[in-house]
């Protein structure tokens, strides 16, 4: 019998606050336990047995991923057999279980060159049927319940557009001076024409006027042409996190408490 003691959370405010460095992601942990709270997902924390928090499991049904933050094996396993058939993220390394490597990348926005020449129209998107409907045909694993949601808490989605459409797209989550770039994507045809490259740097003027330092993404280390362009682009890896699938049917299920 597992001795970890999880409590489903139903609303933002009952997160509480979690040990100094207890994740890369520090910054935007309360904005995205928000989100998915918001969108449908579930979230849960635990307590080791001196009733500090050591964990916290953020899952989207309908994605069928999630994310563990710990640094407790006990409690990794507790939250990795909560949820089968799905894949699970975590800065927390399991070597005998399978996994992927994923690097993150950081960019310190303000060396970053201001001397850009801009070849092709990038606009911040806030058409949320314009955003749903591409990213239903290019990213169809996405909640699109979660895209309104992202825009009324402030994520702002830079967009290419080729007459009048959408072809490329990359999201940032920001919250004070700490970025997250996620769901970047380009139509095949129009790849390899400089078009991520206009958004970065569409991106970079919009961190540097609010003041932004810090922005950091998350590229599977097999993703080699995606890690050459993070690293032509000036960004450093200052961490990894790890890909994870559950087994369809794992033993002893657990069951937190609501």
């Amino acid at each position: 019998m597992s001795s970890v003691q999880a409590t489903k959370i139903l609303k933002p405010s009952e997160l509480g606050s979690f040990p100094d460095g207890f994740s890369f992601f520090d910054p935007i942990i309360p904005h995205e336990v928000k989100e998915a709270l918001e969108a449908g997902g579930e979230v849960y924390v635990s307590e080791d047995g001196s009733g500090k928090r050591d964990a916290l499991f953020i899952y989207d049904e309908y994605e069928a991923t999630g994310t563990i933050f710990t640094r407790s094996r006990m409690a990794f396993d507790y939250f990795y057999k909560l949820r089968p058939s799905s894949y699970i993220f975590s800065e927390f390394e399991v070597k005998d279980i399978p996994r992927e490597p994923w690097n993150l990348w950081e960019l310190d926005v303000e060396s970053a060159p201001a001397d850009h020449r801009f070849k092709h129209e990038v606009s911040i998107e806030s058409n949320v049927n314009e955003i749903e409907r591409f990213m239903s045909l290019t990213q169809p694993e996405t909640n699109l319940r979660w895209i309104g949601i992202a825009l009324k808490n402030g994520d702002k989605c830079f967009v290419n557009k080729v007459a009048n459409r959408i072809v490329g797209m990359a999201w940032m989550t920001i919250v004070g001076d700490f970025a997250r770039s996620h769901g970047l994507f380009v139509v095949p045809q129009f790849r390899n024409q400089g078009m991520m490259t206009d958004n970065l740097q569409a991106r970079l003027i919009y961190l540097k006027s609010r003041g932004v330092r810090r922005l950091i993404g998350e590229i599977a280390e097999s993703n080699i042409a995606s890690a050459t362009y993070a690293k032509n682009a000036g960004e450093e890896i200052v961490g990894k996190l790890f890909l994870y699938t559950t087994p369809d049917a794992p033993e002893g299920t657990p069951t937190p408490q609501v």
